[in-house]
């Protein structure tokens, strides 16, 4: 850097509140306070930033096979021995005149065979007349 150029910069103000007197050469040259201050609190904020990823990656890792395993609900709900007995006979008295009525139909349907089969026998047993 030129030595005007170095003079321009020397006689300008700085933004910092610090002041200009905070810079000392070329060779030593400091940055102000307040934007050291600002660097660090940047490095502190991406090093925050890099562990919550880190920490995010760890737990997320497994996401799929947690997924999948989630997929499958099961609910337990334990109930005392009384209230099943109790919903057993409830739903006993419920189908109970639903599967009488189906044993009867296919009581029917039985005999309806057996009697088609009796015909049926009866009809090999004779001989034909020709």
């Amino acid at each position: 850097m030129s030595r005007s150029l170095r003079d321009t910069f020397k006689a300008r103000e700085s933004i910092f509140t610090s002041g200009p007197e905070q810079y000392i050469g070329d060779i030593q040259a400091r940055c102000p306070p307040d934007l050291e201050e600002c660097v660090m609190a940047m490095e502190d904020c991406c090093e925050e930033a890099y562990e919550a990823q880190v920490l995010l990656r760890n737990g997320t890792r497994d996401l799929p096979r947690m997924t999948k395993i989630l997929e499958n609900e099961r609910v337990f709900l334990l109930v005392n021995e009384d209230t099943i007995k109790h919903y057993k006979s409830a739903l006993a008295e419920e189908i109970e005149p639903a599967i009488s009525e189906l044993i009867q139909r296919a009581e029917q349907g039985l005999s309806s065979l057996e009697k088609r089969e009796q015909v049926l026998q009866t009809k090999v047993t004779i001989p034909f007349c020709v």
